[in-house]
């Protein structure tokens, strides 16, 4: 009598002979399609190939994700326009983070492919201390059910944990570039040069390494007032000579204040499309001989970009205040503008 065992190895050998003869086309149907080898060039790509991956173990026809914090990030998968999506969920996500629940809805958004999602679920980012976000899932004529949000529950875990690492990076390329940054300014500041020399290249370090659009460095005259001596851009401005008591800014700033201006109104000493400004005085040991304005069109500043400004104004104080001629503005009569401004020459800048 032939053992079972036997049989179920005949069994097994005749199915695997089979299979072999079957076509190629079979075959393929039975196994995971090849995925072709791709080039990761930028962070974007990484991010694409994240969500793509994601976004096959959740089954969605789309997928991104929308971070506030710890860094403000937008990336998605198979999307076609991703400002829109952003701007279709808002409430929902706002809803989402509120209730720390999925939440679903119906909007007709245009996906890479082709085709048309109708159907969108949006989760909170997984409970990861400091992180703030949503994950956006996308299906074309199908919905979503308890199963599916919490799948993407578990999604948004990794999601958010991929945030974090991606704000570690972003922090510490900001760190390298300042450190960078302050290099040059001190390479600069302690070049064998004037003064009038070295101040405008300082001032296209500063806008340059940090991330400036606006650079100005205004220097106390013998009669109180301040002076441009060096700004980025270098343009027309109405005014170049400013009398503290007329511009509440300068007046606090040479008081040895460091503070940040949101939505400046029209003035006559800063371009007008300014955003936000940091000023800062250029404090030595002995007295605030000027004053440091930085400036940024659309971004804003953060308390970070606040201190590391007053770290670049106390670098640029001695520099400034060893230089001759604001030694002698300062031992000359309060009531004397004349000595500064004549042996100064013009604005300088790019």
């Amino acid at each position: 009598m032939e053992m079972p065992s036997k049989s179920f190895r005949v069994a097994a050998e005749r199915i695997v002979r089979q299979e072999s003869a079957s076509p190629t086309d079979v075959l393929s149907l039975l196994g995971s399609p090849t995925e072709p080898w791709r080039a990761i060039a930028s962070e974007i790509d990484e991010w694409d190939a994240r969500l793509g991956a994601l976004r096959v173990i959740g089954e969605y026809d789309a997928l991104a994700v929308v971070a506030s914090k710890p860094v403000w990030l937008t990336h998605a998968h198979n999307v076609s326009e991703g400002v829109a999506l952003e701007d279709a969920v808002v409430k929902a996500g706002e809803e989402a983070l509120r209730q720390d629940m999925a939440v679903q809805l119906r909007v007709p958004v245009a996906l890479a492919d082709g085709r048309l999602s109708t159907e969108i679920m949006v989760v909170p980012l997984g409970h990861i201390q400091g992180v703030e976000g949503v994950l956006l899932a996308l299906r074309t004529g199908r919905g979503f059910n308890a199963a599916d949000a919490a799948r993407a529950a578990a999604l948004s875990t990794v999601l958010a944990l991929e945030v974090t690492r991606a704000a570690v990076a972003m922090q510490d390329t900001r760190t390298r570039q300042q450190a960078l940054g302050l290099f040059e300014l001190a390479r600069v500041g302690l070049a064998e040069l004037d003064l009038a020399e070295r101040l405008p290249l300082m001032v296209e370090v500063l806008a340059k390494s940090f991330r400036h659009d606006v650079a100005q460095v205004w220097m106390l005259r013998g009669g109180a007032s301040l002076r441009l001596r060096a700004a980025h851009p270098h343009e027309a401005l109405v005014l170049e000579i400013a009398r503290p008591r007329d511009h509440a800014p300068f007046a606090r700033a040479l008081d040895g204040d460091v503070f940040r201006l949101t939505g400046p109104s029209l003035r006559s000493w800063i371009r007008r499309t300014t955003h936000e400004l940091i000023i800062a005085p250029l404090r030595s040991s002995e007295r605030i001989s000027g004053l440091l304005a930085l400036g940024r069109w659309s971004e804003g500043y953060s308390g970070e970009d606040v201190e590391l400004a007053a770290r670049c104004a106390d670098f640029l104080a001695p520099i400034v205040s060893a230089d001759p001629l604001v030694r002698s503005s300062h031992a000359a009569d309060p009531r004397e503008d004349v000595p500064f401004d004549e042996a100064e020459g013009s604005l300088t800048g790019s």
